[in-house]
């Protein structure tokens, strides 16, 4: 049961995003500024992390920007995130799950998002075309339906949150409004809107940042980094809980350190093995 459980959670947390977490964080009163983000997402850039539940390694996930790549007559941002399980558990459940955004280099907003999720020898494919024209997303899915129900107010939320293929003005995917946060020019004690398109519906977020404060990680350095905590009921309808939290760099960079979040089947922590230097 155990390892059934933990073969889950590596699927959950490429459900939620984006993903990344931090080890002990220590808010402390300091005085450290957050800087102005960079203008462009560095291409080329690999971010590894070491995924733990109940402080068991489980997995690993890979962040990378791909390069520039043009879909649907626009010059994008090709993103890509991979989760699969360490070689223990991998030998009980073979699993994989891969995220692919595209996102218009000039709006950034996401023009194609793909989820591809793997388990032995079935797999799930979706797509998301985003028409910010139109305020229309066109949604595919094809293959089996790896479906995890781990949240116990599903049913409820989407009783009152139905599908459809409208979306709102500066809509963004699950994997694509994180980036956009890493390059939105924030400040203390502000929360900042955005709408994210998920399983076919319309999710309201807001980002609440908290006051930056200096981290050390074990073998890694110290880091001054600022906490962003998202506030939704889609945190609810995927997680069966509000607490998710993300650790950024406050430079320009905004690398993300590490990602916590609490669900109905335990804590997962996400933490950045190779941090820039």
């Amino acid at each position: 049961m155990i390892l059934k459980k933990a073969a889950i959670l590596i699927i959950l947390v490429f459900s939620v995003g984006n993903p990344a977490y931090a080890q002990n964080f220590k808010h402390e009163p300091q005085n450290i500024a957050i800087s102005d983000p960079a203008k462009e997402l560095n291409i080329g850039e690999t971010l590894e992390y070491s995924v733990e539940w109940l402080g068991i390694p489980v997995g690993k996930i890979v962040l990378k920007v791909e390069g520039i790549t043009t879909v649907n007559n626009y010059e994008c941002y090709h993103i890509t995130a991979e989760a699969f399980p360490n070689r223990f558990f991998r030998r009980f459940y073979d699993l994989e799950h891969q995220v692919h955004s595209y996102i218009d280099q000039r709006s950034f907003l996401p023009i194609r998002f793909e989820k591809i999720r793997r388990l032995n020898k079935e797999a799930n494919y979706v797509r998301i075309d985003f028409d910010h024209e139109k305020n229309e997303a066109r949604y595919e899915s094809s293959g089996s339906v790896l479906f995890v129900k781990i949240s116990p107010l599903r049913q409820k939320i989407e009783a009152i949150n139905p599908i459809t293929t409208y979306i709102p003005k500066g809509t963004h995917d699950l994997f694509s409004s994180f980036y956009y946060f890493r390059i939105l020019k924030i400040k203390e004690g502000q929360g900042y809107p955005v709408n994210i398109y998920y399983n076919q519906r319309n999710w309201p977020v807001k980002m609440q940042v908290e006051k930056p404060f200096s981290r050390e990680m074990r073998k890694k350095g110290t880091f001054a980094a600022v906490k962003l905590s998202p506030h939704s009921e889609l945190n609810d309808y995927i997680l069966g809980k509000r607490n998710f939290s993300v650790y950024l760099t406050v430079d320009s960079r905004r690398i993300p350190l590490e990602f916590k979040l609490n669900t109905a089947m335990g804590p997962i922590r996400g933490i950045i093995q190779n941090p820039p230097k």
